[in-house]
């Protein structure tokens, strides 16, 4: 079973969807933040600890993130990390996507994603980027699927963009 007292330092909301089926928001803590990402480092298109320092990267989510959790029946099933404190731009930036192996296939990713766009509407941000491989097939066609387009496209790698509807 989770505490989610221990994973996120502040918590700002609280987003029930079912009984078993939570998303909190809020900074998370770096000692949950760097075992998550180092225990699913493998788990992405290109491994975190091949092109970051994880240590900065940790420490940076930890301060400036504000962070999606998925818990389902007591158990962190995924996250998203975003940074949204670039208030004149009113853009945010998601850095990082992530769904547990063992529960994708269930369309969770949507539900963080849906929450980090509502959030961005809540806090009257007009846009959210981010970085994804073309080549990373079902990452690409979630965001394009949730109204991100490419805005740039360098060698594969796309930075897309989200417009709020506000």
């Amino acid at each position: 079973m989770t505490n989610i007292e221990e994973i996120l330092s502040t918590i700002e909301q609280v987003h029930k969807l079912e009984e078993d089926k939570i998303v909190y928001v809020g900074k998370p803590s770096a000692a949950f933040f760097r075992e998550y990402v180092l225990a699913h480092d493998n788990d992405f298109y290109e491994p975190l600890s091949g092109r970051v320092d994880i240590e900065a990267f940790v420490e940076k989510v930890h301060r400036l993130s504000t962070s999606f959790i998925l818990v389902i029946n007591g158990e962190v099933a995924g996250l998203i990390a975003s940074y949204f404190y670039d208030v004149p731009s009113e853009k945010g930036f998601i850095t990082l996507t992530h769904t547990k192996k063992e529960y994708r296939g269930q369309h969770l990713s949507t539900v963080l994603l849906k929450a980090a766009q509502d959030h961005a509407r809540s806090i009257l941000f007009k846009y959210i980027d981010l970085m994804v491989y073309k080549a990373n097939v079902p990452a690409f066609n979630l965001y394009k699927k949730h109204g991100f387009e490419v805005l740039e496209d360098n060698n594969g790698r796309c930075l897309m963009r989200w417009k709020a509807r506000l």
